[in-house]
């Protein structure tokens, strides 16, 4: 029974190491295909790192020309903005040169209308002031001609009067003689020369008062040219006179011809007539005065009318000038009407051109505002060039740290799988030791299992006695709690008998209840652990899928959206992944507990029912043991699956 109980302990001694040597080749095959992915890895992410070098530089090179590109364009629209600037000052001079000819045309035209203006109310003016000189030399003209038959008819009267008055002094000279000749009939006839002397005074009277009229009728006519048909009545009326005077001269003379017959007789009135012929000759030299005061007035009238004929010359010359003075007004009137007009198409042709050059200014406005966005958005093109060529530098520089860090990781990489190449070696030569030894084992556990299959009936049989013990010590307790005929020291016996059998109940039932609670505890862990391992089998292979579509698609032609999205995708898979691991950490703890727990519970069950059969208790505790040992490895695997499942999407990450 020794011998049986110290092979389950070599066997699971054994069991145990075999374990560990599989989980450590386990480890260790793991670890190495770690490494060669790791390896795989590295050596695509290196040329993946060359690649995405190659194209960063090809993509810097093409950022360059379009920089450069940018540039000669940007120099070309500052160009053209030069010149749509100088086109465009050059046109806005053009304008306000326009606008400036414009205004000075217009001021012209201004000017030019308010003098025709002007002009037109000067001719109109001088048009009316022609007519009414016009009308005042017609007047005049009348006037004139009117004093001139006037003036003739006054002149006949003169030189009428002049013959008469040479007739008179014929008469005179006749009558001297006569009177002369008479000196002797004086006397005879003074008293006829007294009724002649009265006649004649009355008769001077009257001609006094005819040769006032006269001189009145000469200063009028003098002074009032338009009274000159008065004038002509007072001449009739002084000829009517005159006429009279002729008659009553005649009349005179007949009755001096009379009073010759009496002059003897009338001497003394001889004298008389003496006196009145002096009289009358002194009125004769005073009418003669007043007859040459008469030709002075008429040659004034004569120099006057002279003057009014000489100004009305002058007027008429004038109203010729002035007519030639319209008529060059009018012709200068119709040349600034005509130039008027040339000015008016001039300026409608320079409103034209105005028009023409503001639309060409417009559209030179709108060409220089596109410039001005063209230019801006060169500039802007050129700014996010060099920011891009900026953040490429910095990305070709970061690419470059990580691949020196990359070959690093690289030879390091390859060294510690030279290592594991070593280790696997050895740990393969242990494992063909292992399982040599263990077909041996296998064999004595065949034998074992045959030794315990007879112990289990064995142990079976002797539960069975147990039990029949234990009916048997109750009865007997009973019997014993009846009799009250049995000796004190055997109740203590009893008691303990009791008691420890109450005990052993106890600990079989919380026991089994704990087997029972282990052995549902360890079907669900298994549950869970199949169903991560399962998880964990399909987010690796997800994630190994990404990994090909990573390496099927050509990273230069992908966006840098697309990549984006796929980092997130793996940060998202690996974030499951590592919350897997976690899990399966957990799971190990919890199994490593239940070990634990279940170790301490099944050494008490030794101690207490070793009694009962100590190879019964090996196989349970070996059992045990060995399917926490499986658990706990399979744990362990598991997790080391979710460990190279996070480092393949760390570096399908990093990738």
């Amino acid at each position: 029974m020794s011998r049986y109980s110290q092979l389950p302990d070599q066997d699971v001694q054994l069991g145990l190491n075999l374990e560990t040597l599989e989980a450590d080749l386990v480890a260790a095959l793991v670890a190495l295909k770690e490494k060669e992915d790791e390896l795989h890895d590295a050596e695509k992410a290196v040329f993946l790192e060359h690649s995405e070098l190659d194209r960063a530089k090809k993509e810097l090179e093409k950022q360059e020309k379009e920089i450069a590109d940018a540039r000669c364009k940007y120099e070309k629209i500052e160009e053209e903005l030069k010149q749509a600037n100088y086109s465009l000052t050059s046109q806005a001079r053009e304008i306000e040169d326009l606008n400036r000819r414009l205004w000075e045309r217009d001021s012209g035209i201004t000017t030019l209308r308010s003098a025709l203006s002007l002009k037109e109310g000067e001719i109109v003016r001088m048009r009316n002031e022609v007519m009414t000189k016009g009308e005042e030399v017609a007047m005049i003209d009348s006037n004139l001609e009117s004093k001139a038959q006037l003036l003739n008819q006054a002149n006949e009267v003169v030189k009428e009067q002049e013959i008469e008055i040479q007739g008179l002094r014929k008469a005179l000279q006749k009558k001297d003689e006569e009177l002369r000749a008479s000196m002797a009939l004086r006397e005879i006839e003074e008293e006829k020369l007294k009724v002649a002397e009265s006649n004649l005074e009355k008769k001077t009277m009257e001609w006094l008062q005819a040769k006032g009229e006269f001189k009145k009728l000469a200063e009028k006519a003098s002074k009032h040219v338009e009274e000159t048909n008065e004038t002509l009545d007072d001449f009739r009326r002084v000829k009517k006179l005159l006429v009279d005077v002729r008659s009553e001269l005649v009349f005179s003379q007949k009755a001096l011809a009379s009073s010759r017959k009496k002059m003897e007789e009338q001497d003394q009135v001889l004298g008389k007539q003496m006196e009145e012929l002096e009289e009358q000759k002194r009125s004769v030299m005073s009418y003669m005065t007043s007859l040459k005061d008469a030709q002075i007035e008429i040659e004034s009238e004569r120099v006057q009318l002279r003057v009014a004929e000489a100004r009305n010359k002058e007027l008429e010359r004038d109203l010729s000038l002035e007519r030639e003075l319209i008529k060059g007004l009018q012709e200068e009137l119709k040349k600034e009407r005509s130039s008027l007009q040339q000015a008016m198409q001039e300026m409608s042709s320079l409103q034209q051109k105005l028009d023409r050059k503001s639309s060409q200014f417009e559209e030179t406005q709108s060409l220089l505002r596109v410039k001005e966005s063209e230019l801006v958005e060169a500039k802007l093109e050129i700014q996010h060039l060099k920011s891009e060529q900026a953040t490429l530098m910095v990305v070709l520089g970061e690419k470059d740290s990580e691949l020196l860090i990359s070959k690093k990781k690289l030879e390091e990489v390859s060294k510690e799988i030279a290592d594991l190449k070593m280790l696997l070696n050895s740990r393969e030569n242990q494992l063909i030791q292992a399982t040599a030894l263990l077909k041996e084992k296998d064999e004595q556990v065949g034998i074992i299992q045959n030794e315990l299959n007879q112990t289990m009936q064995k142990t079976v049989e002797a539960e069975n006695v147990v039990e029949r013990i234990v009916e048997l010590t109750n009865k007997l307790v009973i019997s014993i709690k009846d009799e009250s005929s049995h000796g004190i020291f055997e109740q203590p016996w009893e008691n303990q008998l009791e008691n420890e059998l109450e005990l052993t109940r106890e600990t079989l039932r919380r026991k089994e209840m704990d087997v029972v609670a282990a052995q549902r505890s360890l079907a669900m862990k298994d549950e869970e652990l199949k169903a991560i391992k399962e998880e964990t089998k399909q987010d690796a292979n997800d994630l190994r899928k990404l990994y090909s579509l990573a390496q099927e698609r050509n990273i230069g032609e992908e966006s840098f959206g697309d990549l984006a999205i796929e980092k997130l995708q793996l940060e998202a898979s690996q974030l499951e992944v590592e919350a897997a691991t976690s899990a399966l950490h957990k799971l190990v703890e919890m199994s490593r507990e239940l070990l634990n727990k279940t170790t301490p519970s099944i050494e008490v069950d030794d101690s207490f029912d070793h009694w009962k059969s100590t190879g019964e208790n090996n196989e349970c505790f070996a059992k045990v043991t060995t399917e926490v040992f499986r658990l706990s490895a399979l744990t362990e695997e598991l997790v080391k699956e979710a460990a190279v499942s996070g480092k393949k999407s760390k570096c399908l990450a990093f990738d």
